[in-house]
């Protein structure tokens, strides 16, 4: 037993350092958002346009994710590191193509990751699936904090905040050349993403040409668009509604933070028997309502307690689709799917703020997006995992497959 669980550990550990840097990556955009847009003298359209290249490309990287999975992951960590690197560096029109080298680099590193684990551990896929999104977590709660930290004592409107940035972005770069190094040396995946299917994998009928169902795929689109629309402007909105720096940190801090504790209590063997559906609506619920005092209530503390619930009532929702779509298919559809969501809302949200001056407004857009996902979790009852499914999964969760 310990041999086991010390080669599962070998084997699992330097995956999850490293999805968690991606966490780290991908919220450092949001979180110098302000800077980069006054650096560029965009509008919040202009802002909206670029992470929508960034979200769209990540769409792509997913179904870039194929052959050997380590080497597919070292692919992604050198184009994120050159995507970095010229984002860093980048003017005013340079940026968006900048930005979508990033976004694809990160997510081809993330899908690689998750479909080398979810085919090295099918049985355990669910737990495996939700601790690898916890460590996301602690990279994404880290993130904000290592993007503007450094600039605690520097206006957000002069430049050596912009300089600070350039730093950051370089930072991430070096970190993935290392990453790729690493991965090239990892030992080899034989399974193919996308050409194959694992052992295991259960591909329905009456599915659709995808293999999985409608409600599923609309649950993996909104959660990710919630996430990036409210993640990718919540440093914005802060600053817009005159909060100090230590608030427009705070409230992108909070967000993640509060997905990495409800990611930590939902990694647990015995969050496994929850049924899905309860924990879902529990979830949409809880969004909603966040959203909702976010956008009614834009100033202070309460800008700070409404990203904590969010990020508590999003943790959850996106590893528990994933696994609940990777049952009926796995490939790397569900990902691009989840790549669309996370293009579209946050662009939505910075356009409709443009067309209505209103940040608060285009946050309606997310708001949107949490009441639609919790009609769809009502009225899917047949899709996702009862009781009894989750806990046969979790009691299988035990069994080493090799």
């Amino acid at each position: 037993m310990r041999r086991r669980l010390w080669s599962d550990a070998r084997r699992k550990t330097p995956l999850y350092v490293g999805f968690a840097a991606t966490g780290v990556a991908l919220t450092i955009p949001g979180a110098i958002l302000p800077l980069l847009l006054l650096r560029w003298a965009m509008s919040d359209a202009r802002g909206g346009v670029l992470l929508f290249c960034f979200y769209t490309m990540g769409t792509l990287g997913s179904y870039m994710a194929r052959g050997k999975m380590n080497h597919s992951i070292a692919r992604g960590a050198v184009v994120t590191a050159a995507g970095a690197l010229c984002l860093g560096w980048a003017g005013r029109w340079t940026a968006y193509s900048a930005i979508a080298v990033y976004g694809l680099g990160l997510s081809m590193t993330m899908t690689s990751i998750s479909l080398l684990l979810s085919q090295r551990f099918p049985v355990e896929r669910r737990l495996v699936l939700t601790r690898l999104n916890l460590v996301w977590a602690i990279g994404a709660a880290l993130g904000p904090w290592i993007a503007l930290h450094a600039a605690s004592g520097v206006s957000l409107v002069q430049a050596q905040a912009v300089v600070h940035a350039q730093h950051v972005l370089e930072g991430v770069a070096v970190f993935f050349l290392v990453t790729a190094a690493w991965a090239n040396w990892m030992e080899d995946s034989p399974l193919v993403a996308g050409t194959k299917k694992s052992e295991g994998s259960n591909t329905r009928t009456g599915n659709g040409r995808l293999g999985v169902p409608w409600p599923l795929l609309v649950l993996i689109f909104g959660a990710t668009g919630v996430d990036a629309a409210a993640g990718g402007w919540l440093t914005a909105y802060a600053q817009r509604a005159g909060d100090s720096l230590g608030i427009t940190i705070g409230a992108a801090t909070f967000l993640w933070v509060g997905s990495l504790v409800s990611r930590l209590v939902h990694s647990a063997k015995w969050a496994a028997r929850l049924p899905e559906r309860a924990v879902l609506g529990t979830s949409m619920a809880a969004m909603t309502a966040a959203l909702v005092l976010l956008v009614a209530w834009p100033a202070g503390i309460a800008t700070m307690v409404a990203a904590a619930v969010l990020g508590l009532a999003a943790g959850p929702v996106y590893p528990l689709v994933l696994a609940a779509a990777l049952r009926h298919r796995e490939n790397s559809t569900v990902f691009a799917v989840a790549g669309v969501g996370a293009s579209l809302l946050p662009l939505a949200t910075g356009g409709v703020s443009t067309w209505t001056h209103s940040l608060r407004a285009g946050l309606g857009i997310p708001l949107a997006a949490a009441v639609v996902m919790m009609v769809v979790v009502i009225a899917s009852r047949s899709t996702l995992a009862g009781k009894e499914e989750a806990v046969t999964e979790a009691l299988m969760g035990s069994v080493e497959v090799e």
